[in-house]
């Protein structure tokens, strides 16, 4: 049984069907009305198969369904179109190609010489590559952003930036997508959407997109290739200082308009308005109420007895203040009969929000040390010692 089953795959001209394109990364929003398919044929498909494809088509949706649907056939974009009747005018898009394309496109490139002569009705081949790319773009959300917490959502809000700001255009699809993964999958930690968002914009403005940038690599080709070498200078500026100026309208709690949409309702309740406002004018006593000076409340007798401590921090500042003076007559009189001592830095320890000061000074051959909180405390307490 598994020996025919895969023979029949390698006689079947038509090998499987993908979903690709915003359907199978889960970026519809609303309004996107363009599904896409790509259709893997075993060789490079033509457009007699193409044309054999869209007939079939039109057999099968007429026996399972009533209802009415257009078929056209796109040889030109390697494709076939189905739209249906109805109100919304859905479109579905059926890109044809074989894996065969780009094995035939990297053996040229390897300089080999291909001998298979090609069907003279085949296939566009830059349309089917496209197909191919597109193929690899689904594969490559599906394993990287489609895990990556709030990427998706944060790829659908500037979806609709870029359809909303012209400014934007050029980033849409691909792109964006590659520059959103890169970074938010940078970030050291899980963020949230509007986390998220913030640093998208932060690299943008930091100008990942200027000429000078370090640009968005595709890691779907095999090749070195940047995602955004189709923007030219005067885009990628524009696009620069666009996301610098969503994020200070973010800092400033406008990111509403960033969105496009209404501001969020005020969390602080309306006061009610009174029908019948007060005048406070009436309640304002006049000023000669205050002409008498009021009475100082008495001390208490007991008062000395509950706060013995407040009386002796009051004698220690008193001490202190008499100190000080005591201490500047020393280092004065030092300075009048010593004039030009030179005091020097012994040493400065302690932690550096309470530093203690060593200073030191010579006078007739001895040496004088003493210790502060201040270089000039500490030539106060060597004054004193001489």
């Amino acid at each position: 049984g598994r020996e025919q089953k895969a023979t029949e795959q390698l006689t079947r001209t038509l090998r499987g069907v993908m979903r690709v394109g915003l359907v199978a990364k889960g970026l519809l929003l609303k309004g996107d009305l363009d599904l896409e398919l790509v259709l893997l044929c075993k060789d490079k498909p033509t457009s007699e198969l193409l044309e054999k494809v869209a007939d079939n088509l039109g057999v099968q949706l007429a026996a399972i369904t009533e209802d009415k649907y257009e078929i056209i056939q796109s040889v030109g974009d390697a494709a076939i179109i189905i739209k249906n009747t109805k109100e919304p005018p859905l479109s579905l898009t059926i890109h044809l190609t074989s894996p065969v394309v780009r094995e035939e496109l990297e053996k040229q490139l390897a300089g080999e010489t291909l001998s298979v002569t090609d069907s003279p009705d085949v296939l566009d081949r830059q349309k089917c590559l496209a197909a191919l790319a597109s193929l690899r773009h689904a594969k490559w959300f599906q394993a990287r952003a489609n895990g990556l917490k709030s990427c998706v959502i944060v790829i659908r809000v500037l979806r609709d930036l870029c359809t909303r700001v012209p400014t934007w255009a050029p980033l849409r699809g691909w792109p964006l997508e590659l520059l959103c993964e890169k970074s938010i999958g940078t970030a050291n930690r899980p963020m949230g959407a509007g986390e998220a968002l913030r640093r998208v914009l932060e690299c943008l403005a930091s100008g990942i997109v200027m000429p000078d940038g370090s640009g968005i690599y595709d890691p779907c080709e095999k090749e070195a290739t940047d995602a955004i070498g189709h923007l030219d200078r005067q885009q990628r500026e524009d696009i620069t200082q666009s996301a610098q100026h969503a994020l200070r309208l973010a800092a400033f709690g406008q990111l509403h308009k960033v969105l496009g949409m209404d501001p969020l309702p005020s969390k602080m309740p309306k006061k009610p308005k009174n029908e019948n406002p007060v005048d406070y004018t009436v309640q304002i006593p006049p000023s000669t109420t205050y002409a008498v000076t009021p009475l100082k409340r008495p001390m208490e007798e007991d008062a000395e007895e509950k706060s013995p401590s407040k009386k002796k921090k009051k004698i220690q500042k008193k001490e202190e203040k008499l100190e000080a003076p005591q201490a500047m007559n020393a280092l004065m009189k030092l300075n009048q009969l010593k004039p030009g001592l030179q005091y020097k830095l012994v040493s400065q320890t302690g932690p550096v929000h309470a530093p203690i000061f060593t200073m030191s000074v010579e006078i007739d051959g001895s040496t004088f040390e003493a210790s502060g909180p201040s270089k000039k405390t500490a030539k106060l307490h060597v004054a004193v010692k001489v």
